[in-house]
């Protein structure tokens, strides 16, 4: 306890445990009592004394916790039930009180009668995997999460010796809630797998992949987020071991969603707790609907294979349409110069003809390594190059059809 030598749970009395146990969560009152969580458990259904169910402290941060059942009196000792504890206003942590030594037997007023019967109080069964039958691919976020946690803790003792480097924050505990989404989690592979599919991936963070006539399936389940209109602080603020992966404005509602992530035609289906629909009661629903949701995923993508088979078949089309329009332009071109060339060719041709008619009247003469006369040849021979009707219209529209 603060301030004091820890107690034996075996010292103290039933009314004393139930205190403890309804103010704090075990897995901090017990190392208070030598205990740890599961056999502090043990030890109160051992003694008849009710404890609170599993995700009571997750509901009691959003002020959703159920009355806590009355002590029920000892068949042994025949004590009056004992009333339930009054719910704590604050949401604040608080240290654990000094206990006070038990008073002995002897010292003792004497008992009331005990009454006849006395049942002891059930355990809540919420239909979900044990902790010790978790999915394999579920109980490894378990040993994951306390691998961490290990090698957080020794490699903070490493620092220690290092002035220049500063420890990490170490890994909190797994929460109910943790618990709680990892059961559930848990329950949907295993039903998953009776219903013919295979888990083929399970992330922490809630996403799991189920494999059915080979599609995959991407289901997410996570906390169902709310806004307190107060932030919450202490144990409230508390309630999973992985803040980072959740909106720090946000805490949870104290209920899970289901929701399909793979993209499907249509409304993407999501399935939410209630209390009158724990999950244990939506995992039916939400196996048939994936299940189901195979089928139309295949004809999806056969729709899909065909758009794109009749899209690149359409673009064929088109390119081979762009290629024989270039090939058709190409000769057009070919066509319109031949026509500008006859057409210089034949102006070419008037212009010699009036240059030959002036050689008559002036004469032949020396123009540089040429004569006039074999200037004038060698324009006919140029001109001559130019006429696209040399070999006739078939020449023509043999170079114009060349490649």
């Amino acid at each position: 306890m603060d301030g004091g030598a820890t107690r034996q749970a075996a010292d103290l009395s039933r009314e004393e445990i139930y205190a403890l146990v309804w103010e704090h969560p075990l897995n901090r009152v017990g190392p208070d009592l030598g205990l740890d969580g599961p056999r502090l458990a043990k030890l109160c259904d051992k003694r008849q004394i009710p404890y609170p169910p599993l995700g009571y402290w997750s509901r009691k941060a959003v002020g959703r916790a159920p009355a806590a059942p009355p002590l029920p009196a000892d068949p042994g000792m025949g004590a009056e039930p004992t009333a339930a504890p009054r719910a704590c206003p604050s949401q604040q942590r608080e240290p654990l009180p000094r206990l006070k030594p038990p008073t002995s037997f002897k010292d003792a007023a004497p008992p009331p009668a005990a009454p006849t019967t006395v049942e002891p109080l059930a355990p809540v069964d919420d239909r979900l995997d044990p902790l010790d039958k978790l999915h394999p691919k579920i109980r490894a976020w378990i040993v994951e999460h306390a691998r961490e946690q290990k090698e957080r803790i020794q490699e903070n003792k490493r620092r220690r010796h290092d002035p220049w480097s500063w420890s990490k924050s170490l890994l909190d505990d797994l929460t109910e809630r943790d618990l709680y989404r990892f059961r559930a989690s848990s329950t949907l592979c295993h039903a998953f797998e009776k219903a013919g599919a295979k888990v083929k991936t399970a992330d922490l963070h809630g996403k799991l992949t189920f494999t059915s006539e080979g599609r995959d399936i991407e289901c997410a389940v996570k906390e169902k987020m709310s806004r307190p209109m107060k932030r919450p602080e202490g144990d409230a603020a508390k309630w999973t071991a992985y803040p980072q992966h959740h909106n720090s404005g946000l805490t949870s509602s104290g209920w899970l969603r289901a929701q399909i992530t793979t993209w499907l035609p249509g409304e993407q289906p999501q399935w939410i707790e209630a209390p009158k629909k724990p999950f244990a009661a939506l995992i039916p629903a939400i196996v048939a609907s994936v299940i189901a949701c195979v089928p139309r995923l295949i004809e999806w993508e056969r729709q899909r294979e065909e758009e794109r088979r009749r899209y690149q078949e359409e673009e064929r089309r088109r390119w081979e349409q762009r290629r024989l329009q270039e090939i058709d332009d190409g000769r057009w071109a070919r066509f319109r110069s031949a026509a500008t060339n006859w057409r210089e060719k034949q102006l070419l041709d008037t212009f010699i003809a009036e240059l030959e008619a002036r050689l008559l009247s002036e004469g032949d003469q020396l123009l540089g390594d040429r004569t006039t006369a074999e200037w004038l040849g060698w324009a006919k021979e140029r001109a001559t190059d130019l006429d696209p009707l040399t070999e006739g219209i078939t020449g023509l529209f043999r170079d114009i059809l060349r490649p």
